[in-house]
């Protein structure tokens, strides 16, 4: 008897209809990180067209993404002149 492929799992549409909801909640996220992301972007590209302080875009920057606070803190105390940490 010849080797026979393995038939595919039998049809859940209930697990179907959620995977394809669980799919589409992602695909939602994603289009909403890409705009923000665009939106970001275009704003910094503004930013840079102008001669403006580097100060005004690290606080820009700050406010857009918070993770970058000490990092941030760090850049407009270097702008300002201040010391900052030394080791």
């Amino acid at each position: 008897m010849p080797d026979r492929a393995p038939s595919p799992a039998p049809r859940n549409d209930a697990a179907d209809q959620e995977q394809a909801q669980e799919i589409q909640r992602l695909r939602n996220l994603l289009i909403e990180r890409d705009t923000e992301l665009g939106t970001a972007r275009g704003r910094l590209a503004e930013l840079e067209a102008h001669p403006l302080q580097p100060a005004i875009v690290a606080r820009y920057l700050l406010s857009r993404f918070p993770r970058l606070t000490g990092f941030a803190a760090a850049v407009l105390r270097r702008l300002r002149g201040g010391r900052g940490r030394t080791g």
